[in-house]
């Protein structure tokens, strides 16, 4: 997620990725230290989940696909 503009990546990138039927799409907040995945349903994306440290961020689209959130927020640190 952009620092100094996390708007651009919750509300306009959402939106166009919409609408470029992106099948999912994952939001890394450094400010939370959250992992959300969203996945494209129709026109518009829901909420697969929001992923936190000591859990498993996992896709919908790549079966078996997790990322642990805490080595993801741990190696930039």
């Amino acid at each position: 997620m952009s620092p100094d503009q996390p708007e651009r990546d919750l509300v306009d990138k959402r939106s166009d990725y919409a609408e470029a039927h992106i099948p999912e799409y994952w939001i890394v907040d450094p400010r939370t230290e959250t992992v959300t995945v969203l996945r494209l349903a129709g026109s518009a994306y829901v909420e697969h989940g929001v992923f936190g440290r000591g859990t498993q961020a996992s896709s919908v689209v790549l079966d078996g696909l997790t990322i642990n959130v805490d080595a993801a927020f741990d190696a930039v640190s």
